[in-house]
């Protein structure tokens, strides 16, 4: 027999609780759902929002970088404007030297401190050139690199076969040298051993006068390339060594105590030559000094004009032993 059950006859509250209960299983389940995205949802957020500042800086970075890089530009460019300048200028004064016959290291206009010897050596301390033969000790004999032509690469190149001093170098006939070059390929192809051979010899010998005089003739070790007078390879070296010193004429900062800002205020003054600062009385050099302000309170120009007329007579041994005895441009 079947029983049936009249829906009116449950009681209301279980047919109220049949359709809470679902309902309310329903929310606790999409509360759990959402709670779970949310966090999802807020990391996802956090991180784009991590990626957006990091984007902001780096374009800020590279907006710097831009205007960093027009600002190097223009430099350059004035950088190079005046390279031009300094090459025509250069042109300009090779075009006005005068050739000294071997009499200086370097015409005035190129300014080599070691200049013109002063007093009567009777070629015993200083030669020709106006170099003491003392300074030469500084080059050994095996410094390759004394030779127009050969650089460091090269001088190792040259070791590697064998060839390390002066002498052995000048045992070497050129040609001999060549093929060894030649071996390499293109890479040293136009490199031209036909002088090195005779530099060498120069020297292993003790003629630096003479090497000199050669080395001013050539172009990176090759004859007839030029058509003025170039530094020599020794003078080069010496000057690296800090042996020579080496300024152009009339350059004020051969004076010891002047650097390049108070060269510019003397410049300012008028004074622009050594002779014009061997002229000017020590009086009226510290009263440029005084009206430029307490940064230069320390300088003392009590010896400028002496060391500039040492400088304009080309008296180069006497400047750089006077020079020797002071310190900081002042006398001891």
């Amino acid at each position: 027999m079947i029983t049936l059950i009249s829906i009116c006859e449950i009681p209301w509250w279980c047919t109220l609780l049949s359709w809470l209960l679902p309902f309310l299983l329903g929310l606790l389940l999409g509360w759990i759902l959402w709670a779970k995205f949310k966090s999802m949802y807020d990391s996802l957020v956090n991180e784009f929002d991590e990626y957006k500042l990091k984007c902001r800086l780096t374009n800020d970075a590279l907006d710097d970088c831009n205007s960093k890089n027009n600002e190097y530009a223009s430099e350059i460019a004035l950088l190079k404007g005046r390279i031009r300048e300094c090459e025509a200028e250069n042109k300009g004064l090779l075009a006005k030297t005068p050739k000294t016959g071997g009499s200086e290291i370097l015409s005035a206009a190129a300014g080599f401190a070691a200049g013109k010897a002063s007093g009567d050596n009777d070629g015993k301390e200083v030669g020709a050139s106006g170099i003491a033969y003392s300074k030469f000790a500084a080059l050994k004999e095996d410094n390759l690199q004394v030779v127009e032509g050969i650089g460091p690469k090269m001088n190792k190149f040259l070791n590697s076969h064998g060839i390390r001093t002066w002498a052995d170098l000048a045992s070497n006939d050129a040609k001999d040298i060549k093929k060894l070059l030649d071996k390499e390929g293109n890479k040293y192809r136009i490199i031209d051993p036909e002088t090195w051979p005779q530099q060498a010899a120069l020297a292993r010998d003790g003629k630096w006068e003479e090497l000199i005089i050669l080395q001013k003739q050539l172009d990176t070790g090759r004859k007839n390339q030029i058509s003025a007078e170039t530094d020599s390879k020794v003078e080069k070296l010496l000057v690296k060594l800090g042996i020579l010193k080496k300024w152009k004429k009339d350059d004020l900062k051969a004076v010891e105590g002047i650097g390049p800002k108070i060269e510019s205020l003397l410049h300012e003054g008028g004074i622009k030559t050594w002779r014009d600062l061997s002229k000017t009385p020590v009086s009226r050099l510290q009263s440029i000094l005084d009206n430029a302000g307490k940064r230069f309170a320390l300088a003392d120009p009590g010896t400028w004009p002496k060391q500039a007329e040492l400088a304009a007579d080309e008296k180069w041994e006497e400047l750089e032993k006077y020079q020797d005895y002071l310190q900081g441009g002042k006398e001891k």
